[in-house]
């Protein structure tokens, strides 16, 4: 497995290895392959591929021109090995270090212990350090509404609950000062998130 790809949701799709990004260029191409990145080392059916490229009225030739956005994705990745044929479906196995979403998702469970044990000054760092990864509204670029549907609000919400596990943690450090202007435009952009309110 090439340890050395990244691949980003956080965001436009990204797909890097080292300093050079990968293209993939085809608006359902891109579709596909979010759609197996958000199930990672999971089986996805060839009809949910379907369901998220054309909804609940796929053309005749809708199993076939997904199965050549597979091919083409293997030959764009260089990634034969990685993505994998099953019955009914495919696979795309990573490695955890590989997807934003998944190194966010450890800062943020990381920060939030921290949190819960009181070591603030680690809930603080882990909490950043999960927020660097956005680099955008996530799927910015991919404009398929049932994938959307199904993964932004999540991860959206997975970013505020982030936010604000940093702001709790800046304050029980005495950062005041540094958060309150933060606080003001988020309790007005989120009115019925008690946290927020809570927090400022």
């Amino acid at each position: 497995m090439d340890t050395a790809t990244e691949f980003g949701l956080l965001g436009p799709l990204l797909v890097r290895r080292g300093e050079v990004t990968l293209p993939v260029t085809a608006g359902k191409q891109r579709a596909v392959l979010a759609a197996l990145l958000l199930s990672a080392d999971r089986a996805v059916s060839l009809d949910e591929l379907t369901e998220v490229l054309w909804g609940a009225a796929p053309p005749p030739s809708a199993r076939v021109s997904v199965q050549n956005h597979v091919m083409r994705l293997r030959r764009a990745l260089g990634a034969g090995a990685r993505i994998r044929t099953h019955p009914h479906g495919y696979e795309i196995r990573l490695d955890e270090s590989e997807l934003d979403v998944s190194r966010f998702e450890a800062h943020l469970a990381a920060a939030r212990a921290a949190a819960r044990a009181g070591s603030w000054g680690t809930a603080a760092e882990r909490a950043r350090a999960g927020l660097a990864l956005w680099r955008g509204e996530p799927l910015a670029d991919v404009e398929f509404d049932l994938l959307a549907a199904r993964a932004i609000p999540r991860l959206s919400e997975l970013r505020l609950q982030a936010v604000e596990t940093r702001i709790d943690a800046d304050l029980h450090l005495g950062r005041h000062r540094e958060v309150i202007g933060e606080l003001r435009p988020l309790v007005g952009a989120h009115p019925l998130r008690e946290r927020l309110h809570g927090l400022l």
